[in-house]
């Protein structure tokens, strides 16, 4: 009598990466898959996204089955990034959106059904002192960026969507020097602005109104749905989860060893309560679920997972 067969699970660490992470919340599948994007050790840039979709729901072959991250998809050959960001625009419509620095040079990639990942006319400017991405209600996209070669004063530009794909960069004033992060709140036409230093944090409202917040070495931030929750990292084991205005702060304990060296987060739709982030600490991602106060966040080694029917093969990561 003939056997039956199963479809099984493969599980492989992520590809070696570097230097920043990008995280956000797409608009595929079932709530949005999250989309992660990794810059490679020696080249180029690898993209995995996380299946949000319920329990139960059917995975097709070589795919992530509910709450697992999929293989890696290798693009951007041709250089080595230090650091990356990734967002869902509204453009396009859908269009995912890539901001990656290789040494002083920003360079720009969308993603679009049609024709996969292709590279666009980059920013003006070089990006300065870090990277940040952020869009906002009306469609624009933002970034920090400081004009020439030579050190000076991180200035706020606005990339107007008109002509989308292409963008025309213009400045819109800046945060001061220093690590920042922006973060594009849902009915406003100016991002809110982190400015990370190790002495302090400064938060700035779209209104232009400002929050002190403790010193950091990373920081990441998202909208959410009672005002922007920030996450801060000394460089260390543990965040500090904020709200500016309000006064006080969590303490997120990190498993693991060695220092963070990379942080992002991203808000999740079909849970308002929740914030998921990936944070490097050593030579490991972690996969990290925070949920508020009172919950324990949920922490686990990024591992990809794929399904494989009877006799199914194949790389999980693919170049």
């Amino acid at each position: 009598m003939a056997v039956a067969s199963f479809p099984s699970l493969t599980s492989t660490p992520p590809p070696p990466s570097r230097g920043g992470v990008g995280l956000a919340q797409g608009r595929y599948g079932a709530r949005g898959n999250l989309e992660l994007v990794l810059c490679d050790e020696d080249d180029g840039l690898w993209v995995l996204w996380h299946n949000t979709d319920p329990e139960g729901t059917e995975t097709p072959e070589g795919a992530p089955p509910p709450g697992a991250w999929s293989g890696a998809l290798h693009f951007a050959a041709g250089r080595r990034y230090d650091d990356v960001r990734v967002l869902q625009s509204r453009n396009g419509p859908d269009h995912l959106e890539v901001l990656a620095r290789s040494g002083t040079t920003a360079h720009r990639l969308r993603w679009s059904p049609e024709a996969a990942f292709t590279a666009e006319a980059p920013p003006p400017g070089r990006p300065a002192p870090a990277l940040a991405l952020t869009e906002t209600a009306d469609g624009a996209l933002w970034t920090v960026l400081s004009p020439g070669t030579g050190a000076g004063t991180a200035v706020l530009h606005r990339g107007d969507p008109a002509r989308y794909p292409d963008l025309a960069w213009s400045p819109a004033g800046g945060p001061q020097p220093g690590e920042a992060v922006l973060v594009g709140a849902p009915d406003a036409v100016r991002p809110g602005a982190l400015t990370v230093t190790p002495e302090h944090t400064l938060w700035t409202a779209p209104d232009g109104a400002e929050s002190a917040l403790p010193g950091a070495v990373r920081a990441a931030a998202v909208p959410g749905p009672h005002g922007p929750l920030v996450f801060l990292s000394d460089g260390d084991g543990d965040l500090l989860a904020v709200r500016p205005g309000d006064g006080g702060h969590r303490t997120l304990r990190l498993p693991g060893t060695g220092p963070v060296t990379a942080l992002a987060a991203t808000e999740v739709r079909h849970d308002p309560r929740r914030t998921d982030l990936v944070v490097r600490r050593g030579d490991t991602l972690w996969h990290v679920t925070d949920l508020g106060p009172g919950t324990k966040p949920a922490c686990g080694v990024l591992v990809s997972t794929v399904r494989r029917d009877a006799g199914g093969t194949g790389p999980v990561h693919r170049r």
